[in-house]
This record gives structure tokens, C-alpha cells and sequence, in this order.
């Protein structure tokens, strides 16, 4: 009969398809085992699956630590633009709402939609960066350029500048 230990012997070997069936067989004979349940989820790929066998752990251990960030682990991180995007989007509905609690439900029709899902600001925030991604010049590029134009028009600003100033004073 294959042991845990085979088991973590196949991950550290890089077997992953061997550690699963390893812990699939120590999980038919001893099902409550909440050591097997964390080693299979750790080889298998599946979210949901991954979740189950977390679960199964904390059924058998309610404050297994392990188990609880396996789960946390599997909840969508929250990406930084896109909480900004949906923050600026639920202030512009608030403030609309707002503002249109006065009028009459035959000019709603009027106003403008607004980016209110999660999915339409992530679609939105792909199709930008699709956009960029395809054929335009990188950042890096766009910033060099940007700073020698700048550099540039200082000087000849400044130079224009210098020769105004020299003729008003008379040299």
C-alpha cells in the first residue's frame, strides 16, 4: 500500500500525475486522513477540485491552517486597477442616481450607460491592453522619446527666450 510519504516522494520527484493516484489510494483506505486530502490538492490543477479536498479537511479539522489558506488561496485576488476602475464607477452611478431621482423614468432612456460590472471593466481594461500590446511602440520607447522632445523644446524655448530678451535690451 502506497504511504504519504510516497506521495510527497512523487512531488519532489516531479510526478505529479504518480503523487495523485498515490494520494487517491491512501484516501480509499483511510478517507479521514486530512494529510492525504492537502497532498491531492496540491497536485491537482482543477479550482474546484482543489476546493473540495480543502473543504474535506476542515470536515475532519475545523481550523486546519493549511486547509484555510489552500482556500484563500483560491479566491480571486483582487487586482489594484480594476478595484480603482469599479470604485470611480460606483461613485459616477451614486452621483447619477442622484441626480436623476428628480426626473421622470421616460428620460432615463436618455442618459448614458455606465461601466457598472466587474466583467465590463476587465473586458475593457484587456481590450486596452490588447490594444498596446499590438503593434504600438513599448512604454520605455514612448517615455526616451518623450524626454528628449522635452529637452529639446527647453532649449530652443530658452534660446528664443534669450534672444527677446537681448533685443528689447538694446544689445
Amino acid at each position: 500500500m502506497p504511504t504519504l510519504e510516497d506521495g510527497r516522494n512523487a512531488i519532489e520527484q516531479g510526478n505529479l500525475q504518480q503523487a495523485r493516484l498515490i494520494f487517491e489510494a491512501v484516501l480509499q483506505e483511510t478517507p479521514r486522513s486530512p494529510d492525504a486530502w492537502l497532498g491531492l490538492a496540491e497536485v491537482l490543477t482543477d479550482v474546484e477540485d482543489k476546493r473540495i479536498c480543502y473543504e474535506n479537511v476542515l470536515k475532519i479539522d475545523k481550523a486546519n491552517p493549511a486547509a484555510r489558506e489552500g482556500l484563500r488561496s483560491l479566491e480571486p485576488q483582487a487586482n489594484p486597477l480594476i478595484a480603482a476602475l469599479q470604485e470611480k464607477a460606483s461613485v459616477r452611478v451614486d452621483d447619477e442616481e442622484e441626480f436623476t431621482a428628480a426626473e421622470t423614468d421616460d428620460k432615463a432612456s436618455d442618459r448614458p450607460t455606465m461601466i457598472g460590472s466587474s466583467d465590463d471593466i476587465t473586458a475593457a481594461v484587456k481590450a486596452a491592453n490588447v490594444a498596446g500590446a499590438e503593434g504600438g511602440p513599448p512604454t520605455y520607447a514612448l517615455v526616451a522619446i518623450g524626454l528628449v522632445f522635452s529637452v529639446v523644446a527647453f532649449a530652443v524655448g530658452g534660446g528664443v527666450i534669450y534672444v527677446v530678451l537681448e533685443s528689447l535690451a538694446g544689445g
